[in-house]
């Protein structure tokens, strides 16, 4: 009990070191959270009570990956050149552009449209975010500054879920004339209010990382596709997110479909599935550290896979929703980790860029994961995609080991040396 106690102690004190930009960086993801938790839980529900199918609504998950995914390397370059604070802030006000269109319009083809600006705004966001988490942190908190950013904007998720869950009831309550989805767009559009705020908060940081001479595009994206460790981040993304990609962009659908669930017990479900991943969040730097960061990976990611399976197969709401949490719970586990170790592999000159292709390679295989999930759903059920995400886990565990197991934790080179590729 000591021990744990002392750990505790040893987690909070590390907290308490983080760096005035880390701490309003964590305000403005907590607040675009909320939002992010509505949004998820509502938008696939919103879509199918518009009266489109699951079809349409993996076509769109498709196009929208396949945007952030062919913005993500230029957006990756931008960073370079204006700096990371101010791509949060752009790509913060793009996301928020594209979200309302998605929520205000009613016509297929502008659902894309606002689909591809949505998704080009998140990934200026995501793109920004790790290499300013990395820059704004020292060696001692980087891991713990990573977890604690993933936990709270799971807290916070949840939050935005159970709001989700509950106030289209009280907009019909209040105006019964109302329509399903009309109550649910006035929800979006109210937590999205509240992730407008996180502005404030990205506005009083203070730029650092930036570099004084910025080197030419080209040269950038040359150096970083010669880096092994890149391209093998890029290689085990594609097997990272296809699994998952295949079908957890329909779990809310999955519930109402398959279990008959309301939306209030949809965003119940959702919300305490996703508590338990906090504690996963936060737990990552006590796995790391025993495992070393790719066998912490590799071993959340390779349990992960058969309670996905047991997910898909539950007779009963209650047991999916737990399976779900426990799969859940292990790929938040898994997530800070790969994000620290791909940021210590890179050298930091290149980390903006890198971090572009990777997330690029991620939302490549959403997008074909997205769309061939809705294919097989519409076509033959649930079944099929929960076995597939399940064995593809498995496969991409492995993966992930064969690449990165002679790698050191704190370096950038692998312990077996690598031939380099001329330049």
């Amino acid at each position: 009990m000591t021990g744990v106690t002392h750990a505790v102690r040893e987690y909070i004190d590390i907290v308490r070191e983080f760096s005035r930009n880390a701490r309003l960086v964590l305000l403005a993801l907590s607040l675009i959270g909320i939002s992010y938790g509505s949004f998820t839980t509502l938008f696939n529900l919103y879509i199918i009570e518009l009266g489109f199918d699951e079809a349409f609504l993996g076509i769109l998950i498709g196009i929208s990956a396949a945007g952030a995914a062919i913005a993500s390397v230029p957006c990756g370059l931008l960073v370079d050149r204006i700096g990371a604070r101010r791509g949060l802030l752009l790509g913060t006000v793009v996301t928020a552009v594209g979200i309302l269109i998605e929520v205000t319009i009613t016509i297929g083809w502008v659902l894309v449209i606002g689909a591809i600006i949505a998704a080009v705004g998140v990934a200026l966001i995501f793109v920004a975010q790790v290499p300013f988490l990395a820059a704004n942190s020292t060696e001692r908190d980087r891991m713990h500054l990573y977890s604690v950013a993933a936990a709270i904007f799971v807290l916070a998720g949840i939050g935005g879920s159970l709001f989700a869950g509950f106030v289209p009831g009280w907009f019909r309550a209040l105006a019964p004339d109302l329509s399903v989805a009309a109550s649910y767009r006035a929800t979006l559009l109210a937590t999205g209010a509240m992730s407008a705020l996180s502005l404030f908060a990205l506005f009083r940081m203070r730029e650092t990382g930036r570099p004084e001479w910025v080197r030419p595009s080209r040269e950038v994206i040359r150096t970083t596709f010669h880096s092994p460790a890149v391209r093998r981040l890029i290689l085990t993304g594609l097997f990272l997110s296809l699994g998952g990609g295949m079908i957890v962009p329909f779990f809310n659908v999955f519930y109402q479909e398959v279990h008959g669930a309301s939306t209030e017990v949809v965003g119940v479900a959702r919300a305490v599935g996703i508590t338990v991943t906090v504690a996963g969040s936060l737990g990552a730097p006590w796995l790391g550290g025993r495992l070393g960061l790719v066998g912490a990976v590799v071993a959340a990611r390779l349990l992960s896979a058969p309670f996905l399976l047991l997910m898909g197969l539950s007779p009963f709401l209650v047991m999916a929703v737990g399976f779900f949490a426990i799969r859940t719970f292990m790929v938040y586990m898994s997530d800070p980790l790969h994000t620290d170790f791909s940021m210590r592999i890179v050298p930091p000159e290149i980390r903006a860029t890198a971090n572009s292709l990777t997330f690029m390679s991620w939302n490549v295989t959403l997008g074909i994961g997205g769309y061939v999930g809705g294919v097989l759903i519409a076509g033959y059920g649930y079944t099929l995609p929960f076995v597939l995400g399940s064995i593809i886990s498995v496969i991409a565990a492995g993966v992930y080991w064969i690449a990165f197991r002679d790698y050191q934790q704190d370096g950038y080179t692998p312990q077996r040396e690598e031939p380099q590729t001329a330049g």
